[in-house]
């Protein structure tokens, strides 16, 4: 699934969003910086391996995931870890590593967005790669994932 492919997935849902090209950055802080914006309003995705399948939780760049959070949002039971580089390589292939989506991608991931970006009026998603960014309103990204909120953030 190429970018071109995410934004036909966000086309198909009839919400707007926006493409910002910019140049390769490897983590959300310096995506914020490169295009822009306050790192409170940059959405990093970490993907969470868990008994019942791969977990994204979508956070501000400048927050920390709470595993035990996450643990208490899933179902009792689930063992939850950060998904390693070669599982991320393994599942989302169409994606470049580090720069998973909180859409579009393999069907049946649970989609976590913490509270405290789901507050923002729009917030800006690496799109599958390190050099474009999506930046859309929340509340059309709560749609299109069908994401759960909750609190997700150290």
């Amino acid at each position: 699934m190429s970018t071109l492919d995410l934004r036909r997935e966000l086309d198909r849902s009839g919400v707007e969003y926006e493409v910002i090209p910019h140049r390769r950055t490897l983590s959300a802080i310096a995506e914020a910086q490169v295009v822009g914006v306050s790192p409170e309003d940059v959405g990093k995705t970490i993907v969470l391996h868990t008994d019942g399948g791969y977990v994204r939780a979508a956070l501000s760049a400048s927050d920390r995931l709470d595993l035990h959070k996450v643990r208490d949002v899933l179902p009792e039971g689930h063992d939850v870890r950060l998904a390693s580089e070669s599982e991320l390589a393994a599942a989302y292939p169409m994606f470049e590593l580090g720069a998973v989506p909180p859409w579009g991608g393999p069907a049946g991931d649970r989609i976590l967005i913490d509270r405290r970006l789901a507050d923002h009026e729009s917030i800006v998603l690496e799109a599958g790669t390190h050099d474009e960014s999506v930046r859309i309103r929340t509340a059309d990204l709560l749609t299109v994932t069908g994401a759960d909120v909750a609190d997700l953030a150290e």
